[in-house]
């Protein structure tokens, strides 16, 4: 039996469980600890190969919730799901109760578990056993045989397709579930509460004035220039805090630059500025997600949540899918009913990350094309050097 990863990339073929665990932290965007894994897996035709679908996660200590992760991976309707248990604090009789839980789960028919396995943690070589199913006449017919699903050890994480996705970015998976979150936590240490706030009004009241401009402005002219200004802090934040040859961004000298912040924190007072420049997320989504991180990471309240939910489309974008969901997580709870984090979060709860981008990008199309006249568009686009 094997599993092939899809991740709109080309096809990778999973040939064990030590694979499929090593592209877990790619996948999750951390190494889970003390958790509960899932692997929804689909029928493809092919009666020995299954397609890698959404991957859920829950805490150890929240066995209890197992019926509403059941409910969950329903919807999907998966062929069968794998299970790996990961915990190095569970003292023997409290791993042998979540493992005769999860048996009885399946058993019952609560959750299609086809196989569980544990291992103490995430980490390359570390061994895996097999707790329950799959029967060994089924595994017999594999080409690895019994021996590498019944127990292994994990492969080497670096060269999980899922990581290599991150590293391309100069991302590594965090530490932790925590350290994933904590990204989004940090408070910026350079600006006094009294200046923070006085910042953040002086942007609500610029992102008045600017959308005033454009409704009024038949021409299109304000709307473009609006668009421009974003784009040339864009350009300064790739010139100045992302080192050239390396790549690596400067997140802390970012938090230090009041000016560009004050820009960002512009365009993310008002829904209306923040859906004008969404496509640029898109075409610039490394620089956006570094300049929309720290713009969520030095004000508060629903600018805040405009920033998060755009750095979560910035990093859909780049194929980092599993960077959005803490955001979007941190987003609704600062702000619970942000309509564009919901519904970007239940679009990628879906794994619907390309159809995500498709519908934002559709909606931002139809504002510029309503603010701006198409003989403005046209000009535009002939002015544009030729590639």
């Amino acid at each position: 039996m094997t599993a092939k990863a899809h991740r709109n990339e080309p096809t990778t073929i999973l040939h064990t469980p030590g694979q499929l665990l090593a592209n877990i932290p790619g996948i999750l965007g951390f190494y889970p600890s003390e958790s509960i894994v899932f692997a929804c897996m689909f029928n493809e035709g092919e009666e020995t190969t299954l397609t890698l679908g959404p991957v859920m996660r829950l805490d150890i200590g929240d066995i209890r919730l197992l019926p509403d992760v059941a409910k969950a991976m329903d919807s999907f309707k998966p062929t069968l799901i794998f299970a790996f248990i990961i915990s190095k604090a569970l003292p023997p009789h409290v791993l042998d109760d979540t493992l005769d839980q999860l048996y009885e789960s399946a058993e019952r028919g609560t959750i299609n578990i086809t196989g569980c396995w544990y291992t103490k943690e995430i980490i390359s070589s570390e061994p895996y056993m097999l707790c329950f199913g799959p029967e060994p006449e089924a595994l017999e017919a594999d080409d690895h045989g019994i021996s590498e699903w019944e127990y292994g050890r994990i492969s080497p994480i670096t060269s999980a397709v899922a990581t290599k996705r991150m590293l391309q970015e100069g991302q590594l998976p965090e530490l932790s579930r925590f350290e994933a979150y904590a990204l989004f936590e940090q408070k910026n240490p350079h600006l006094s509460a009294a200046r923070l706030k006085k910042m953040k009004k002086e942007a609500y009241e610029l992102a008045e004035t600017i959308e005033h401009k454009i409704n009024a402005d038949d021409s299109g002219q304000h709307f473009l220039t609006s668009l421009d200004v974003f784009t040339h802090a864009l350009e300064f934040v790739k010139a100045n805090y992302f080192d050239a040859s390396s790549g690596a961004e400067n997140f802390d000298e970012l938090l230090k630059e009041t000016d560009i912040l004050h820009t960002a924190a512009t365009y993310m007072s008002k829904s209306f500025l923040r859906d004008a420049i969404l496509h640029l997320c898109v075409d610039f989504p490394r620089e956006s997600a570094l300049l929309l991180r720290a713009t969520a990471c030095t004000f508060n309240g629903e600018l805040r949540s405009n920033a998060l939910s755009l750095y979560a489309l910035s990093v859909i974008a780049m194929g980092l899918a599993m960077k959005a969901a803490p955001a979007l997580e941190v987003s609704i709870q600062t702000t619970p009913r942000h309509n564009l984090s919901n519904l970007l979060r239940e679009g990628l709860f879906n794994g619907q990350s390309t159809k995500l981008i498709d519908a934002c990008l559709r909606g931002n199309q139809q504002l510029r094309d309503y603010h701006v006249p198409a003989s403005v568009t046209e000009v535009n686009d002939e002015s544009k050097p030729q590639s």
